[in-house]
């Protein structure tokens, strides 16, 4: 059985290969997690943009638990068809790549692959498989927090992002920042997907839907949700 894990800073997803499940806890606690996990383990693929002390501690407990080494993903220049545009692909984030590996195969063809998540990130890929570059930004919940902590004397405790987002006028300084982050996530993607007509768009991340919401009529026929391009893409680049 191959277990394949996409570690955040803050929360990580793993599933066994094979097991449609996905699983999503805080990084910090994954390793308990894998108390659930039955049978033999062959392989450990991981994906990790978190800090080098946290990726040992899963490469300790990997050795210990399996006696494995664990396959970890790096960026390469050229994999799978995809052919990437950066100087340095090092400081491409492997999260990013393994996303844009997965979207790639799956259109095989020109396509945009956005994530909303902690981050906003945009990447775009060319018919033959170069990546054209991207953009990067704060994610919604970034933003809001950025903005509750900066003026904490005006603004009560920020509101669930389990909400959709709205760009109705606020009626309140709490509405109001609900309302500027939602026009922020409406104008990045509609300027993603007016940017390069015609391309499809692959969106992902825990505020997908939310981005998706408020995306122009227009466009949305162009965009497809997709749950875990990460994972997706590690068989990709560990085959």
């Amino acid at each position: 059985m191959i277990v394949d894990i996409d570690i955040g800073n803050t929360n990580a997803k793993w599933r066994c290969a094979g097991d449609g499940h996905v699983y999503s806890q805080p990084t910090s606690t994954l390793l308990n997690a894998w108390d659930c996990v039955e049978g033999e383990v062959s392989r450990v693929r991981i994906a990790s943009v978190a800090g080098a002390e946290v990726l040992q501690s899963f490469v300790s407990e990997v050795r210990a638990r399996w006696g494995l080494e664990v396959e970890v993903a790096c960026v390469q220049r050229v994999c799978a068809g995809l052919t990437v545009c950066y100087d340095d692909v090092s400081r491409l984030g492997v999260d990013r790549w393994l996303a844009m590996l997965s979207a790639y195969r799956a259109i095989g063809s020109d396509c945009v692959v956005v994530s909303a998540g902690s981050a906003m990130t945009a990447d775009w890929v060319a018919s033959n498989g170069r990546h054209l570059g991207g953009f990067i930004a704060p994610g919604r919940e970034k933003m809001m927090a950025s903005l509750y902590q900066d003026v904490a004397n005006v603004l009560r405790s920020p509101r669930s992002l389990s909400q959709a987002p709205s760009v109705s006028l606020g009626q309140s300084t709490e509405g109001c920042v609900d309302a500027g982050v939602a026009v922020l996530l409406q104008g990045f993607i509609n300027h993603v997907a007016s940017r390069h007509l015609g391309s499809p768009i692959i969106l992902a991340g825990g505020d997908a839907h939310a981005m998706l919401s408020v995306c122009a009529q227009e466009h949305k026929s162009k965009v497809s949700l997709v749950s875990n391009p990460v994972l997706d893409g590690l068989a990709i680049a560990l085959p």
